[in-house]
């Protein structure tokens, strides 16, 4: 939430990966140039995927961004450490974000100087 509030970003909670609510995922993605899904799960197979799944069958051609922890082993520990180690504390979501949009990242910026 606090990368979304930096960035000016559209927050959609999917509290449950199924059944997916594609009506609400394509009435997101008619308005919106790229979407990120982040997850506590694995990337492979994950909620991430569904949301690509549905969009394909849907036709819908948009850029995707899937974070989540990667397939391999994840050592126990503190979890905000583990995830901090996966890249998905807001640190490391914000750096794969502006990594895979700067365009978008750098628009939204702008319009935030424009309306502050």
């Amino acid at each position: 939430l606090a990368v979304a509030e930096k960035l000016d970003a559209t927050v959609v909670n999917m509290r449950w990966a199924k059944p997916l609510d594609v009506a609400l995922l394509l009435q997101i993605a008619a308005t919106h140039a790229a979407l990120v899904t982040v997850e506590d799960g694995a990337v492979m197979g994950g909620a991430g995927s569904a949301v690509l799944e549905a969009l394909q069958a849907a036709g819908v051609n948009l850029p995707v961004l899937q974070l989540g922890l990667s397939d391999t082993f994840i050592e126990h520990g503190d979890p905000a450490v583990l995830m901090a180690m996966q890249g998905l504390d807001a640190s490391g979501i914000q750096k794969s974000i502006e990594n895979r949009f700067p365009a978008q990242v750098e628009r939204a910026r702008a319009a935030i100087k424009l309306v502050a």
